[in-house]
């Protein structure tokens, strides 16, 4: 089956909608202002339908060999910030990890979607890719992890770094948002 171009487009489109909204938001002071969890909603909310509208179209996940690896990055960006939808996000992940054991999605991709849907259900995540503010909101941690003595090992297996480089980088991520 050769790569939807359309598709590809119309994701990657999407994609790039949803991180001008989210720089926008940082540019703007991030979510402690209500008008600005509108703005991201309103862009949200029409990708995650969008989105629904694809996997009940194609009834499958929108992965490599459909969309191209921009395509699908784009897709996986889309269900990872579709927050409000917590049902699209399970068939995002139901359908991920079929593309994944089809070598047709990264596995990293289903680590950090499992790790959100997990956090959003107050479950201890597997993978350590969720971050929270600390307590005493100077720095981000991870959010809780399940058996967390083997979570690099869990992390080497699908190519991503280890907890600790990934905390580190995501620490001086957040001390770069919080200085503009």
């Amino acid at each position: 089956m050769p790569i939807d171009d359309s598709l590809r487009q119309e994701l990657v489109g999407m994609a790039r909608e949803d991180q001008h909204a989210r720089e926008t938001l940082a540019a703007n002071g991030g979510l402690s202002d209500p008008d600005q969890w509108d703005a991201l909603r309103a862009v949200d909310e029409p990708h995650a339908a969008r989105l629904w509208e694809i996997l009940d179209d194609y009834e499958r996940w929108p992965g490599i060999s459909l969309v191209g690896d921009d395509g699908a990055h784009a897709a996986w960006l889309l269900a990872q910030h579709a927050m409000a939808d917590p049902g699209l996000q399970r068939r995002c992940l139901e359908l991920l990890e079929i593309a994944v054991d089809l070598h047709d999605a990264p596995a990293a991709h289903y680590a950090y979607l499992l790790d959100r849907v997990r956090m959003a259900d107050g479950r201890d995540q597997r993978f350590g890719t969720q971050f929270v503010d600390s307590d005493d909101g100077t720095t981000v941690k991870p959010w809780p992890i399940e058996e967390p003595a083997g979570v690099d090992d869990r992390r080497q297996r699908l190519g991503l770094p280890t907890l600790a480089v990934h905390t580190r980088l995501m620490q001086e991520h957040y001390a770069q948002a919080r200085a503009t």
